[in-house]
């Protein structure tokens, strides 16, 4: 299928991470602008988008305003399906002012060809849909006033899809489609003027479309910005200015004394929108970013510009005309506001060039200061709004100041049509969406969106958390589809119970905490309640973390070539049950495109290093076994500094509790310390308050440690059945409890024992002390695996030649012997090391002697008889160990050798070992279980075996004599598969271990 510009050669980046189900990271998108740039593409489109806590901020917008002005790329987004409220536009698109934000737009010939509508508009019915944006097409202005949504395109297509859909094409919609229609719009301009010599800059392209965008009726400027993009118009555009002087200079606005110096005017809470408002607007115009070439330096201190202002408005007044010289200049608007009547009001002050002297401003305007207004309602805890009949596709827009002592409000919407046979019984589908703007968070932390399909008569309740002195807008939209005539009855209730404070920490020591309950708008009834449903623990990096240069491949800045760094920090938790856990670095996580780093993720790998999944920017569940859980955090930017703050950065784990913890509440503190009965529902008069006293919970799951901190949620509402809506604040307030220390487990008590009382001389005690003295330091050199040059033996070899000389029938020394010959990386050439060392240990313990003592009872309350027992159980245990090692070396003697001698000592080694344990109920010896069976020809009992540990992950191993991994597992299976001919099973298997337990982690 042909596009927009059918013949653009299309560049491909993938921003989208297969581990997060296509979700984009920092990493890919700074890579991908890597990539544009080195590729020198001349436009590129980016559908993805993200609610923004803060416009214009943060490493991306940086990035992105390089790679428009300083590398002359033309950079198209999607303005966001989050309508239809106002200041709902996704970042980037939306939120960065280098970026072109695009709406998406439905025409009737649309309608009709994809979605298969009928138009009846000959009829001059209510099912005449006329072109609209879609009723989830974000809407600005963004929340520092600028434009939010700059064009608009067509946002549906049957477009081409993969062949494992198993169809050819699909009906697609939405900003993601409208954005990529407006970028080819942008590339077929680009072709005409590449043939046409015309310079490339993306100030020029920008402005053309903006000047030649036609206004679309019964659309306001907040859904369509300038307007329906006009391909044709805007080439005219080009082609009558491509002389004019300073086409390609970007001319920045910005409100001077408004906080955060913003890019337009906004002005939302009552406050603001009551009073006249003297602001002052800077326009800064700025050349191509870093160009200190000769030829610019000289246009910098040549350039003048006489401007003529013009308001759009009469409440808004401007000065005539403005100086402009480059490093800016500043001039003040007066907006009066205070005659507006109650809703959102737009303007604009345009600046135009006072030297195009055409009638019509043919050049259109150089710059515009973007103005916003919202008028709120009466502030009323009752608010009536009535009747309201839409108009397809028509959405209205309620502004409404919270009242002081409201958290929440039911909105009551009724179909006005009667239930009758006779009349229209289809549904009508509606948009209510709910968006209050609080400070440095994004709108998607206070909204509420719900799509209403109303049937005759119906009444609909929705109870909605609202923050009081913050203006909300309740927008109530006739989906874009819907046909017939549609009136509904909308009633906006304020409701409140607040607690002070809101969110509720409890220490341990039994204090409990105190809230302090009012109700201001009316007698509500409460009746408190407490929930515990999830806790989390602090992890610290086992390390300080390092920090290293990324590849120059992939990860060099265009801009100076400046090199991208990583932060790496590991952490480590024990996860004692199977279940799911959620990474959360408060620092870092919650913000995308706004972030002050370039990226942040955690992937996370369970003890064989296989992988178990991923969380980024949002944090998500993660799935893990029992055992062992490593967490890898990779923080990227190319300032090594900033990364140095977070070398010892702290993160928490987050896991829901296997079973809710209800707490009680009480009506006084005493109350609650007597444990006299609980708080009862109760009504809470209007303009009066009470206390609730929350107690801690009573137990502590047993997995929780101190410093571990419980959370859920604390509801004082009643939610009775018979209020309208929830009858309490959705979703409740925050509560907290932070585990303390643990009381030790008291010991069962038991008569003292008292000591044998030593008789040895002080020569022996000193001899005794300096062998084990010895001994212990020859343990420690067991892991050690350096030799000095020349020596044929290692210094633990060494030292244990040397001690056998003086003690070698001492059974602690001889078993640091047998244990590091027996490791892993030495036993395959210390087999016979292994046996004779057995062989000495076993006469020193006799066997007869031993039965002897554990086939009689101890005299439990004699010293001398408790001592004898703890020797003699140590020596079982060291009989035990020698037999199990000295068989497992008899088996592997035996293996590829034609002397057969070692199967029957292998035999009889196991028989013995049978006489003190039984190894086939103990999996600490499961490795001698499957060579005795697979000695035999037992390759089944030797698969089930198998499969059971690997259940567990070779968990059950740990501790014996020779631990198994579940790489080991699966490399003896695949070794059992070989020799029964399953060559396929074996490939399976060597395939599988890649994924269960790779060698190194998965890079990131």
């Amino acid at each position: 299928m042909s596009g927009v510009a059918p013949g653009a050669n299309i560049i491909s980046f993938k921003i989208g991470d297969t581990r997060l189900g296509s979700m984009e990271t920092g990493t890919s998108l700074t890579r991908a602008l890597i990539e544009a740039v080195r590729l020198k593409c001349d436009v590129i489109n980016l559908s993805y988008g993200e609610g923004c806590v803060m416009p214009n901020r943060g490493r991306f917008a940086e990035l992105a305003d390089d790679l428009v002005h300083r590398h002359g790329i033309i950079f198209v987004s999607s303005a966001g399906n989050d309508g239809p409220a106002i200041s709902t536009v996704g970042a980037p698109g939306g939120t960065t002012s280098a970026i072109l934000s695009i709406a998406a737009y439905i025409s009737p010939a649309m309608m009709a060809a994809e979605y298969s509508m009928r138009n009846d508009k000959d009829k001059g019915t209510n099912n005449t849909i006329p072109g609209t944006t879609y009723t989830w097409s974000s809407t600005g202005p963004s929340t520092d006033g600028n434009h939010g949504v700059d064009l608009m395109a067509p946002g549906g297509a049957i477009a081409s899809v993969p062949n494992w859909t198993l169809q050819r094409n699909q009906l697609m919609n939405g900003t993601s489609m409208s954005s990529p229609n407006a970028t080819g719009c942008v590339a077929l301009l680009l072709s005409a003027c590449k043939a046409n010599h015309i310079p490339i800059q993306p100030n020029r392209i920008r402005r053309a479309l903006e000047q030649t965008a036609k206004p679309m009726p019964g659309i306001s400027v907040l859904q369509q910005g300038w307007g329906m993009i006009q391909v044709t118009k805007a080439w005219e555009y080009i082609l009558a200015n491509k002389d004019a002087p300073y086409e390609d200079v970007n001319f920045e606005v910005s409100i001077d004394n408004r906080v955060g110096r913003p890019k337009g005017v906004y002005l939302r809470q009552p406050y603001e929108s009551s009073v006249k408002q003297t602001l002052s607007v800077n326009v800064n115009p700025r050349f191509k970013k870093m160009d200190v070439e000769e030829e610019t330096q000289r246009r910098r201190v040549e350039f003048e510009m006489l401007l003529n202002l013009k308001s759009t408005v009469p409440w808004v007044q401007c000065p005539d005309h403005l100086m402009l010289m480059h490093n800016g200049r500043s001039f003040k608007i007066e907006v009066d506001p205070t005659q507006l009547p109650p809703g959102v009001h737009t303007a604009k002050v345009m600046g135009y060039d006072s030297t195009n002297t055409t009638t019509t401003n043919s050049r259109g305007a150089i710059f515009s200061v973007p103005i916003t207004v919202v008028r709120t309602l009466n502030e009323e805890p009752d608010i009536r709004i009535g009747k309201l009949e839409f108009a397809p596709t028509e959405v209205k827009r309620f502004f409404l100041s919270v009242p002081a002592g409201a958290t929440w409000m039911d909105v009551t919407v009724q179909d006005c049509r009667q239930n009758k046979a006779e009349v229209d019984s289809s549904p009508r589908l509606m948009v209510l969406h709910a968006v209050q703007l609080l400070p440095h968070m994004a709108y998607r932390d206070a909204e509420t969106q719900k799509y209403l399909n109303l049937l005759p008569s119906e009444t609909n309740v929705s109870s909605i958390k609202v923050h009081a002195g913050m203006t909300c807008e309740l927008a109530m939209a006739r989906y874009w589809s819907t046909a017939g005539d549609t009136t509904i009855d909308v009633r906006v209730q304020f409701r409140g119970v607040t607690p002070i404070p809101e969110s509720v920490a409890m220490k341990c020591g039994g204090e409990g905490a105190m809230v302090r309950v009012s109700s201001d708008l009316a007698d509500e009834m409460i009746q408190p309640s407490a929930t515990l449903t999830k806790w989390k623990t602090a992890l610290t990096p086992k390390t300080e973390g390092i920090v290293t240069p990324l590849s120059e491949d992939r990860d060099m800045l265009p801009v100076e070539n400046k090199r991208i760094y990583q932060l790496m920090l590991t952490y480590e938790f024990n996860q004692e049950e199977a279940g799911s856990f959620t990474p959360i670095v408060p620092a870092l996580q919650g913000v995308l495109y706004e972030s002050a780093y370039e990226s942040q993720l955690i992937l996370a790998f369970d003890g064989d290093k296989k992988y178990l999944g991923v969380s980024d920017a949002f944090p998500s569940e993660i799935k893990a076994p029992k055992g062992n859980v490593t967490l890898r955090l990779q923080v990227r930017h190319d300032d090594t500094k900033l990364l140095e703050k977070l070398k010892d950065l702290p993160i928490w784990i987050e896991r829901k509790l296997e079973k809710d913890i209800s707490l009680s509440t009480y009506a006084s503190k005493e109350s609650m310390m007597t444990g006299s009965s609980t708080m009862k529902k109760r009504i809470l008069k209007k303009g009066t308050c009470c206390s609730v006293s929350l107690q801690e919970p009573s137990s502590i799951p047993t997995s929780c440690k101190c410093g571990d901190v419980l959370m859920g949620s604390v509801s004082y509402g009643s939610g009775e059945a018979s209020l309208p809506g929830n009858g309490k604040r959705p979703g409740g307030y925050p509560v907290e409890f932070i585990v303390g220390p643990k009381m030790e487990a008291k010991k069962e008590e038991k008569g003292v024992t008292p000591e044998v009382p030593d008789e040895r001389s002080i020569e022996e005690k000193l001899d005794e002390a300096v062998r084990k003295l010895k001994v212990d330091e020859l343990q420690k050199l067991s892991s050690s695996k350096e030799k000095k040059e020349g020596d044929k033996l290692s210094p633990f070899e060494d030292l244990f030649d040397k001690l056998r000389k003086d003690y070698n029938d001492h059974i602690p020394l001889l078993m640091a012997g047998l244990k590091y010959y027996d490791q892993k990386e030495k036993r395959s050439n210390s087999l016979q090391d292994v046996v004779d060392i057995a062989d000495k240990i076993l006469p020193l313990i006799p066997e007869q002697d031993l039965a002897a003592h554990f086939g009689m009872g101890y005299d439990k309350e004699d010293p001398k008889s408790c001592k004898e027992h703890k020797e003699w159980e140590e020596k079982k245990s060291f009989r035990i160990e020698a037999l199990a090692r000295k068989a497992r070396a008899l088996s592997d003697l035996n293996k590829g050798s034609e002397d057969k001698t070692n199967e029957g000592a292998f035999g009889d080694a196991l028989k013995e070992l049978n006489k003190w344990i039984d190894i086939d109920s103990d999996n600490k010896y499961a490795i001698l279980v499957m060579e005795r069976e697979e000695l035999a020809g037992r390759y089944g009992t030797v698969m089930k075996l198998l499969n059971s540990l690997l259940a567990k992950g070779g968990e059950t191993t740990k501790g014996g004599i020779c631990p198994l991994s579940k790489s080991d597992l699966l490399e003896k299976r695949a070794a059992i598969f070989e020799k029964l001919g399953y060559t396929m099973l074996v490939e399976n298997d060597k395939k599988w271990r890649l994924i269960a337990a790779p060698k190194s982690f998965m890079p990131f």
